[in-house]
């Protein structure tokens, strides 16, 4: 045999053997998933400023709110994974969220008119980065938010107060969740890492979230979300709800609940001080 062909032959083993070395590595031990089909740490559902999609009509009561106007949050959010992987015997996974949280209100105008109006808007960009093993799960948020009042707002009060910044800044959350059959409990800290911030930087977390299964389409779900924030005097801000969900697909893709809130607005540039909404 020529050395031509010697070294064709050789380089053709090679060639094969790496082939059939890289797909037994690659089917033994390729542990990355690029898109994965779920987020290995679950939805925070009562956290207003969770980024999920989320609607409500709420009788607002506040002694600094002057309309007795229906308050309609409508937010618009999304999270996605777009890279997990498996280290150690534990998940990660990486994933971008975003969300717009933005508030209305419908007022009584004379006797015989109702009138709209857009009172801010709120918008978030978020990275995150989960961790997952067995029942304990843990999430590291990096997100930006920033708060801007509404057309219909401005051109109603002409002699309104300019954004003072305290709801534009960047944070950092550390949450921490452990998993039940049917629920979840949760625990975290925050610190706004804005270099020049105008907002007092510390916030704590806590809460729950369950589901008892009346058919595998209809779950009741119930929870409750509370945060203590530095800027707020560290007043709790207790969101609570309790309804139904309806599953499909083996996921839950529909939640009707009633919801009490207490506390400070948690979004919007418009400072109310403490309200109450159902």
């Amino acid at each position: 045999m020529s050395l031509r062909n010697n070294v064709t032959f050789i380089f053709f083993l090679s060639f094969t053997l790496s082939l059939a070395t890289s797909k037994f590595v690659l089917s033994q031990e390729s542990k990355y998933e690029w898109f994965p089909k779920n987020c290995i740490f679950p939805m925070l559902e009562y956290d207003l400023l969770e980024v999920q999609p989320y609607a409500g009509i709420f009788f607002l009561n506040s002694s600094n709110f002057e309309n007795k106007a229906a308050y309609i949050p409508v937010n618009l959010g999304f999270r996605k994974s777009f890279l997990s992987w498996n280290m150690f015997s534990t998940k990660f996974d990486l994933a971008l969220g975003a969300a717009s949280y933005t508030q209305f209100e419908i007022l009584r105008f004379d006797q015989n008119t109702l009138r709209g109006g857009l009172l801010n808007t709120d918008f978030k960009a978020s990275g995150f980065l989960n961790v997952s093993k067995n029942r304990q799960k843990l999430r590291i948020q990096v997100f930006h938010i920033s708060s801007h009042l509404g057309d219909d707002y401005i051109l109603r009060n002409r002699n309104y107060d300019y954004n003072d910044k305290t709801v534009n800044y960047e944070q950092i959350d550390f949450t921490y969740l452990f998993n039940f059959k049917h629920s979840d409990i949760y625990f975290g800290i925050g610190y706004v890492i804005t270099p020049n911030t105008f907002r007092k930087r510390f916030m704590s977390q806590l809460g729950f979230q369950g589901n008892l299964i009346i058919t595998p389409q209809l779950n009741l779900a119930f929870g409750s979300d509370v945060k203590l924030i530095e800027e707020n005097q560290y007043k709790p801000d207790i969101h609570t709800g309790f309804g139904v969900t309806f599953n499909q697909r083996e996921m839950h893709q529909l939640n009707i609940s009633l919801d009490t809130y207490f506390g400070n607005l948690p979004y919007s540039t418009l400072d109310f001080g403490t309200v109450f909404w159902i």
